[in-house]
């Protein structure tokens, strides 16, 4: 009798977590060329920014796609993408991605792939950002890479009124974020 309780109960949580796992949404914007997955139950935005392709929110994490075309003639503009974005330092997520916070700490970036070996690199950011008198603090975690005629990011955060109020509001949040982040796909040249 236990054993037949232990395997049904096995076999719930086991048909659950695929539930779970099915239960996510795909969007595929062709016009931008990328891909992104995130839970079902999660509303769609109107992206509040123009350079915001998608904007999509839990109760507390929210999470942005921006992507766009990149161009390789531009001065100063690298000729291999792709090497470029292996040898990445917190200095170009500074340049990239600091510039638009108050103040922008970057941490845990590492080298990722695309399903087809292209690089990506990820990130965490803690971040304030200041408007009038208040200062709203962050912590975030990114997906960036350029590919080919394309660059994009995706980047899925939480903002609270004080550092430890983030870290409460992060840390249930940080395995759908990284679900999330590591659903990002930019389209193939």
């Amino acid at each position: 009798m236990r054993f037949c309780f232990l395997t049904t109960t096995l076999v719930f949580l086991v048909l659950c977590a695929f539930a779970a796992k099915a239960a996510d949404k795909t969007v595929h914007d062709q016009k931008n060329g990328f891909s992104l997955s995130f839970p079902e139950e999660w509303l769609d935005e109107t992206p509040s920014d123009k350079e915001i392709r998608l904007s999509v929110k839990s109760a507390d994490l929210t999470c942005m796609v921006s992507a766009s075309f990149y161009d390789q003639s531009a001065p100063g503009s690298p000729s291999d993408t792709g090497k470029f974005m292996e040898g990445w330092s917190m200095n170009n997520w500074k340049k990239t991605i600091g510039s638009s916070f108050s103040t922008a700490d970057f941490s845990n970036d590492r080298l990722a792939r695309f399903p087809d070996g292209y690089p990506v690199r990820l990130a965490d950011l803690d971040f304030t950002v200041r408007r009038e008198n208040a200062t709203f603090y962050g912590h975030s975690r990114f997906a960036f890479s350029v590919r080919g005629p394309r660059y994009g990011y995706v980047n899925c955060s939480v903002m609270g009124d004080s550092v430890e109020h983030v870290a409460r509001m992060w840390a249930p949040m940080a395995d759908k974020a990284e679900r999330v982040v590591d659903s990002f796909i930019l389209d193939s040249p």
